[in-house]
């Protein structure tokens, strides 16, 4: 049988809502996914390591600010969100690496590792969740796609925290890490479905990398990049920004790249620029020389929106393969997209929850997303949402 539940709390005084937890992972998960604000992983690993024995396949991620279930949303206080996944059928799998040194060998060797420990050596999963402190996401991605091959989906995100002050981290219910990353690998007894998805317009102000550093964007058509980036804005009206972090003033207009189409559906994977110094734009992805990139736009609506939009377009695919009964979702939103409508993610909960009356849900606010557009290709990028239904028995 396969049985999705979740889990919230949230208090001033992270002792008082913890406890329940050891209730609510009594019945031993097969996968425990879990978003949690990071003074909350720390004092649950740290000092109640005994209230996690329970499980054994367990993510815990650093989410801005706080998160969400179905059952409650929070982000003002210390807080905790857990889906736990039940399936006698099913076979799961978990493995981190907490090295910053080899990336792509150390994602490869981890992605075997945790196949290993599903019991499933040889044979590749059916989903891939992947979770990382930012800076090396595409490369960790490479390292994983090294084994499984590029179908397989992958989804996940970069572990965030309230401030960009680098307090994000993650956990196996073990320690906690604040370098590295954390992969599970999933051979559920229910089909899965994924979709990710930008939420932004393409406009029509564009060029072409001339020169970039990894994620420091030197030029576009050979002019400093933060130069052009401005005057894209100015031609669509909009304030000239001063050199400096500029992360919330640039989170409605982001760079974008348009992946190449083989249907109707666009493909915008976008890069946040996080700072400006000396012409150049400081980004939050990687992009390379040769990239088109455009100016994309966003507006409060649109991401109000999106999540909506997203979770119905899983349903209606889940309906065109007969699958009717939808029996949880996981939802990763961009921790800058909520930073900018914050007041507003109480309708984007409701909007989910709309979509799957009745149905229980996770929701972690990440810096950086990973995850599969329609056209089975998984990439890394910034300002993005990605969600993951999963069908009932069959």
């Amino acid at each position: 049988m396969f049985a999705i539940d979740t889990f919230h709390a949230h208090s001033s005084d992270i002792d008082k809502f913890i406890q329940p937890i050891n209730q609510f992972t009594k019945g031993k998960p097969d996968l425990l996914l879990g978003f949690a604000t990071t003074d909350t992983i720390n004092y649950l690993i740290n000092t109640q390591p005994s209230i996690l024995k329970n499980t054994h396949n367990c993510l815990l991620i650093s989410s801005c600010l706080g998160s969400a279930t179905e059952k409650n949303l929070s982000l003002s206080e210390q807080s905790i969100s857990l889906l736990s996944i039940k399936d006698a059928q099913g076979c799961y799998g978990v493995a981190s690496c907490d090295s910053s040194e080899n990336i792509r060998q150390s994602a490869s060797q981890t992605v075997l590792k945790a196949i290993a420990n599903a019991g499933k050596t040889g044979l590749a999963p059916k989903m891939v969740w992947c979770f990382q402190i930012p800076g090396n996401e595409e490369t960790v991605l490479q390292g994983i796609q090294d084994v499984i091959g590029k179908r397989i989906p992958i989804f996940g995100g970069s572990c965030a925290d309230n401030d960009i002050s680098a307090k994000w981290c993650f956990s196996n219910n073990e320690s906690v890490y604040q370098q590295g990353f954390i992969v599970a690998v999933l051979y559920p007894s229910v089909e899965t479905f994924g979709l990710f998805s930008s939420g932004y317009d393409k406009t029509d102000q564009q060029g072409t990398v001339t020169d970039v550093d990894g994620r420091l964007l030197k030029t576009i058509d050979h002019q400093p990049a933060f130069n052009v980036y401005n005057q894209w804005r100015e031609n669509l009206g909009l304030a000239h920004l001063a050199a400096g972090n500029i992360l919330a003033q640039s989170t409605m207009t982001p760079l974008a790249r348009a992946l190449s189409l083989d249907d109707e559906i666009p493909r915008l994977l976008l890069s946040h620029p996080a700072v400006a110094e000396n012409g150049t734009l400081e980004l939050f992805s990687n992009l390379n020389i040769g990239d088109t990139v455009y100016l994309a736009s966003g507006s409060p609506e649109q991401l109000i929106k999106r999540g909506d939009i997203v979770v119905n377009s899983l349903t209606k695919l889940a309906e065109l393969h007969a699958i009717n009964n939808i029996t949880g979702a996981i939802i990763i939103f961009c921790g800058g997209c909520m930073l900018s409508i914050k007041n507003a993610m109480n309708e984007v909960k409701q909007s989910i929850e709309a979509q799957l009356p009745n149905t229980p849900f996770i929701m972690g606010f990440t810096f950086g997303e990973l995850g599969t557009f329609s056209d089975s290709t998984s990439k890394h990028g910034n300002l993005m949402i990605a969600c993951e239904i999963f069908g009932g028995p069959a």
